[in-house]
């Protein structure tokens, strides 16, 4: 029955991949009816955990992009990159990462994506570079943010066996900045320059280029301050997460980052006069609805046919990972890339990693690992960033991903998981 169901999975997993987006979560809720009305294998639990951050945080970002917030951190990001094009492929990455840092979600990576690609293809820059380095680092960047879902399910379980939230920090976000300056580096070295792409020379002839002027965002009066509210909203989370043990609080992470959430996006509405109708219109919150989608779907289903193994999968990982812990990393790798969420992920895996006795060491310098959603070319990120780039930098039988690994997000992906892996546990055993 093992062999029938990963069989459903990994099929379950190749049709989402053709229908991509919102059509990810269907298939892994078509997938999830034949797990239990013709295999009868019972519904695991829904991933409502991270279901619950993943909105709170998404509402309090459409708030925030109704009040122009996001267009001020656009026309910031555009000016930024625009005085210094010679730098873009170190300066792309590392303001979707700081981005994602702060939001607590890779979707406020696709506002600037756009702005990216403009900029490389003005300074004669292959669009792909740049843009596969951002998408990965804001996939890396989830696991270094305070307010992310994987890593409120991830504190949950370290606290439990005595570590500060001081501390996985210490380790976490130096891990996962680490990784991203791999990614940008390798990135920064695939494909031939713009200039001697045949692509790029074709679709250039055929008048398929856009080449704008650029031009400033409409800003609106309250942007900055909107932006300013929610930095407060993320600065109060890890105030509080930082001091528990002087504050002796009994809130979880996962309520905290809630509640706080709805307060801020409330505080938002009110000082910077938006109507609350018209928060539902903002193109965040329709990411949101669209990632809560594929979450339900797919990772419902991947939890349902993986938790019922749970017993099978401890008992033969239980040794072979306290010997090796490295391993652990390994798991959260290719578990994360069939979740096609972070979340999920430590939803799924994190219980059975403190079960089995894994050391916080071990959980802490392999979490960078739950970031690979970059194996595939269909994650709404990625997909967004092929889609806004018309230089055809993606285009080439090399770079297209017609064989599943053959575009420019995996490599970048996948070394830098494998360097900052060791490079984390250097810094747990150091910090802990």
């Amino acid at each position: 029955m093992l062999i029938l169901h990963i069989v459903l999975l990994l099929g379950t997993i190749m049709v989402a991949a053709r229908w991509g987006g919102i059509g990810v979560g269907f298939a892994g809720g078509v997938g999830l009816g034949i797990a239990v009305f013709i295999l009868g294998i019972p519904a695991g639990d829904p991933p409502i955990d991270v279901m619950l951050i993943i909105l709170a945080v998404i509402i309090a970002l459409a708030v925030m992009q109704q009040a122009g917030g996001m267009n001020y951190l656009v026309n910031f990001t555009d000016r930024l990159l625009r005085n210094h094009p010679r730098y873009l492929n170190i300066l792309a990455p590392s303001v979707t990462f700081v981005l994602t840092v702060l939001s607590g979600t890779g979707y406020t990576a696709m506002s600037v994506l756009n702005v990216i690609q403009e900029v490389a293809k003005e300074n004669g820059i292959r669009p792909s570079q740049p843009l596969s380095s951002a998408v990965v680092a804001s996939q890396l960047a989830i696991t270094a943010s305070p307010i992310s879902a994987a890593t409120a399910i991830m504190y949950a379980t370290v606290e439990g066996m005595g570590v500060s939230f001081g501390s996985a920090l210490l380790v976490i976000f130096p891990t996962a900045l680490f990784a991203m300056l791999v990614a940008a580096f390798i990135a920064s070295k695939q494909g031939c320059n713009l200039a001697d792409d045949p692509i790029y020379q074709e679709r250039l002839k055929a008048n398929l280029v856009n080449v704008r002027k650029p031009e400033d965002v409409l800003v609106k009066k309250n942007a900055r301050l909107s932006v300013g509210i929610f930095l407060l909203g993320v600065l109060f989370v890890v105030c509080m997460l930082l001091f528990k043990p002087i504050i002796h609080h009994t809130i979880s992470s996962r309520d905290l980052i809630i509640i706080t959430m709805f307060i801020v996006s409330t505080v938002t509405i009110f000082v910077c006069k938006i109507e609350f109708k018209d928060i539902k219109e903002t193109p965040l919150f329709k990411s949101g609805a669209e990632s809560l989608v594929v979450v339900l779907g797919i990772v419902w289903l991947s939890s349902t046919i993986i938790g019922v193994h749970v017993p099978e999968i401890k008992d033969l990982a239980q040794e072979m990972l306290r010997e090796y812990p490295a391993l652990l990393a390994v798991v959260f790798f290719f578990t994360s890339s069939m979740l096609f969420s972070q979340g999920a992920t430590c939803a799924l895996l994190m219980p059975i990693a403190a079960s089995i006795g894994i050391s916080p060491n071990a959980i802490l310098a392999g979490f960078v690992a739950v970031s690979a959603l970059y194996i595939t070319n269909i994650y709404p990120t990625t997909a967004f960033a092929i889609a806004t780039d018309d230089t055809g930098s993606f285009l080439s039988k090399r770079w297209n991903g017609s064989k599943v690994v053959n575009h420019p997000f995996f490599l970048p992906g996948c070394i830098s998981i494998v360097c900052a892996v060791p490079f984390g546990f250097v810094l747990s055993k150091l910090v802990l």
